[in-house]
């Protein structure tokens, strides 16, 4: 929880009990020793400190009521924090992800500062952990797709004539792969795959394997193995590269081992 949680426990006192607010909110501030940018636990213990010597003064069902509301504003603006921040940090990386590709571990710090320098009030090491899960997170979303994407060509070049129980039969085979599908969803990507084949199909092969291996390659060029060490250190991305159609043509064209 951000340091505004201490000014609102501090507002909320000093608007519905006064000076003597003031003065309880600093003396347990002190006593707990909290900081200028306290953790969700020490808000937590503060509001819990204040409420029992508030409760000493007024009595429990005053001292409940007051801080039932407390707890109540509290909640709500953590829930706006997260939501805000979570949304952001998710757009920034995924504005990245558009503009440069895979963000190096460096990119990743550059990308944690930039956050925080425009208010994210996440730890520096929280937040870059949380960049890098949410850039893992991001890879095998993508791989899976691309996976899936090549599943459906393949299905297309042995069934150019399916019946409804072929797609059914495929979508199972699909669903034990432990792919991210869709029932209808995935009907309308072998329709779409159909239709282009039938209108489109030489223009749409420019360069789809070298866009798919360009954007994974990188992570395994030697001079750069520390930075994408957190991607390639990660047991189910590794699975997954070994699964797609272009990545296993790449690397066993290269003798590269994963």
């Amino acid at each position: 929880m951000p340091a505004d949680s201490l000014n609102i426990v501090k507002n909320f006192l000093e608007t519905n009990i006064g000076d003597l607010g003031i003065i309880i909110f600093r003396k347990s501030v002190e006593k707990l020793n909290i900081g200028a940018n306290p953790s969700k636990n020490e808000i937590e213990n503060l509001v819990l400190s204040v409420e029992k010597t508030i409760a000493k003064l007024y009595g429990e069902k005053k001292s409940r009521s007051i801080f039932d509301k407390l707890r109540k504003e509290l909640i709500e603006y953590d829930t706006f924090f997260d939501r805000f921040f979570g949304s952001k940090i998710e757009d920034t990386l995924n504005n990245f992800f558009e503009m440069k590709g895979i963000p190096r571990g460096t990119e990743i710090q550059e990308i944690a500062m930039f956050l925080i320098s425009n208010g994210c009030q996440e730890s520096e090491k929280k937040l870059i952990e949380t960049l890098k899960q949410l850039t893992k997170l991001r890879i095998i979303h993508d791989l899976k797709g691309s996976i899936l994407n090549s599943e459906i060509k393949s299905f297309l070049d042995k069934n150019s004539q399916y019946s409804e129980s072929d797609i059914e039969i495929f979508i199972n085979e699909m669903k034990k792969k432990k792919l991210e599908i869709n029932d209808i969803d995935l009907k309308d990507k072998i329709e779409k795959e159909r239709l282009f084949r039938k209108f489109n199909y030489m223009e749409r092969k420019e360069d789809e394997e070298e866009k798919i291996v360009n954007q994974y390659v990188a992570l395994f060029n030697s001079k750069l193995k520390k930075e994408y060490e957190y991607i390639t250190s990660d047991t189910d991305i590794i699975s997954l590269m070994k699964k797609n159609h272009y990545l296993y043509l790449y690397f066993k064209r290269y003798s590269i081992n994963l």
